[in-house]
């Protein structure tokens, strides 16, 4: 009797885990997804003939396990020359590239290249992740700075509380002015929820500290 594992999602880690089984074990992967077509929020969708990314994603691991099993599935688009030497740099970390095997040719290929992250916000583009800098003070003028600080000095003495949303969790952190103008319509479009109806958890684990920086890594 055939054995069947159901998979919600065919995103990356459902993928990885179909194919797993259909090679180390004797179970029937069932996967299903919203989407007709595969990948989830990492795959790329071609829209009158330009191909567009669901965001811009990197890939990476410290595990050259899964980077290894993702390269055999996926190569790396470019021949040995050119892939030579190449760091890969993440969370503050990085790693010599290494590519096994023969480098991608065809379009079922990854792709390296210089990671350049914008907003473009009021017809100017700002870093991101947001830096508190001269270019981002300028972009936004001093009166909208000015606010931006008041409230998140606001939110900071008066936190919200219980912590329950990820609303809640933006705005303790990053000020109400700033969670509205930065991250809660780009967040819902992503996620099609509305950040009332999300976790807070799922802040703590995606969104790093304001101080000097904001890394709002909503995908």
């Amino acid at each position: 009797m055939t054995k069947t594992a159901v998979i919600a999602g065919a995103g990356p880690a459902g993928l990885t885990a179909a194919l797993e089984l259909l090679r180390r074990s004797d179970f029937r992967p069932l996967v299903f997804d919203l989407d007709s077509q595969v990948g989830g929020i990492s795959k790329t969708v071609v829209y009158r003939g330009n191909r567009m990314d669901l965001g811009g994603h990197r890939f990476f691991s410290k595990s050259d396990w899964v980077m290894n099993w993702w390269q055999e599935v996926l190569p790396v688009a470019g021949t040995p020359e050119e892939l030579a030497g190449i760091d890969l740099a993440y969370h503050g970390q990085s790693r010599t590239f290494s590519a096994p095997g023969t480098a991608g040719t065809d379009e079922k290929v990854m792709l390296v290249r210089p990671r350049l992250s914008r907003i473009f916000y009021r017809r100017k583009f700002f870093d991101y992740p947001l830096r508190l800098n001269g270019t981002t003070l300028a972009n936004l003028g001093w009166l909208e700075a000015g606010l931006l600080g008041f409230s998140y000095t606001h939110s900071r003495l008066l936190p919200r509380d219980p912590e329950s949303s990820l609303e809640d969790f933006f705005i303790n952190r990053f000020g109400d002015r700033l969670y509205r103008t930065f991250f809660k319509d780009y967040t819902e479009k992503v996620w099609g929820v509305p950040c009332q109806e999300i976790s807070a958890e799922w802040g703590a684990q995606r969104v790093k500290a304001f101080p000097l920086r904001v890394h709002c890594c909503t995908r």
